[in-house]
């Protein structure tokens, strides 16, 4: 697993306000900004009914599949990512994906958006992955964010069905 020192050795100091580290998903869940930023990033995602299983989450980090970051300023929570890792089965090769990244729009000034992606994409390096994959939704400010990259190639275009009566939003 990634420490703190690595993290600080890799990601570049795009602002000295914004510290990350990595978490595991109950410290995010138990932060005290963590209602307001789970519900924005809910919103964001067009998920307004999300539930984050915490025991789920555990269970991931127990079995050593899915890491988190938290970004703080000044012990504040302000955003988050996390990063889940498989063996793809049809060609055996170790890939990471990016499960949930958010950053408090009121902050997003700050870079943390670029640092929790750098920290996630040591930590994909680290764990020897062929490749990070990050969805957005179109138009999304992850969106603005990934296509301004010059290291993250758009190479798919993900479709949606919505089932059993959940239309994404589009009420």
């Amino acid at each position: 697993m990634i420490v703190e020192e690595a993290v600080s050795e890799v990601v570049p100091q795009i602002s000295t306000e914004v510290t990350i580290l990595p978490v595991s998903y109950a410290t995010i869940l138990d932060d005290p900004a963590a209602p307001a930023l789970l519900r924005a990033y809910a919103e964001e995602c067009l998920v307004p009914d999300a539930s984050p299983q915490r025991e789920v989450y555990a269970a991931m980090e127990q079995a050593g599949v899915i890491q988190c970051f938290g970004a703080y300023v000044t012990n504040s929570l302000i955003g988050f990512v996390s990063v889940l890792r498989t063996i793809v089965p049809h060609d055996g090769h170790l890939i990471a994906a990016v499960e949930s990244l958010f950053v408090d729009s009121c902050q997003r000034h700050l870079g943390a958006d670029r640092l929790l992606v750098a920290a996630a994409k040591m930590h994909a390096t680290n764990s020897g992955c062929r490749c990070l994959l990050a969805s957005a939704r179109m138009g999304s400010a992850l969106d603005l964010v990934l296509s301004r990259r010059p290291d993250c190639d758009k190479t798919h275009t993900q479709y949606t069905f919505w089932l059993n009566g959940y239309k994404g939003g589009r009420e």
